[in-house]
């Protein structure tokens, strides 16, 4: 038996040699286009590949903001007629109050209005002058008489 290592078995094996034109008709093979393989595609076809990702990402993105202002928009819209609705309810609950008291009722209220003008009514000055509803006329500003 043998004590050599593999190692020097293996160096003492004959080496192999390529044939004649091994690597000339490698080199060939490769500057040749595969059957069935993808050409390469030119520069401008990723440039216009990565225009158009640019762009559908940048319409999603603003599609996404202009639904987003939306829901804001409707949220905020939403908060506003609950605040009116209580309000409201408010309104009716003092109102409801004041019919039910007994007693004489005040001669001038104050109904409203806003940085222009404010709607008083004297009720001591309209008793006995009531108009019918067809001969009210309307205008687009506060009648101040």
């Amino acid at each position: 038996m043998n004590d050599d290592s593999p190692r020097e078995t293996i160096r003492e094996l004959p080496r192999e040699r390529a044939r004649a034109g091994f690597t000339a008709r490698v080199l060939a093979r490769i500057d040749q286009p595969r059957a069935g393989s993808i050409p390469a595609r030119p520069a401008w076809a990723w440039a216009a590949a990565a225009v158009v990702l640019i762009a559908v990402f940048a319409f999603g993105g603003l599609r996404w903001q202009a639904e987003r202002r939306a829901t804001l928009r409707a949220e905020a819209a939403r908060e506003e007629l609950a605040e009116m609705q209580l309000e409201h309810a408010r309104l009716a609950a003092e109102l409801q109050a004041l019919r039910r008291e007994p007693g004489p009722r005040p001669p001038v209220v104050l109904v409203g209005g806003d940085d222009r003008a404010e709607l008083v009514i004297d009720f001591d000055r309209l008793a006995g002058r009531t108009r019918p509803a067809s001969s009210v006329q309307r205008t687009s500003g506060p009648v101040v008489r």
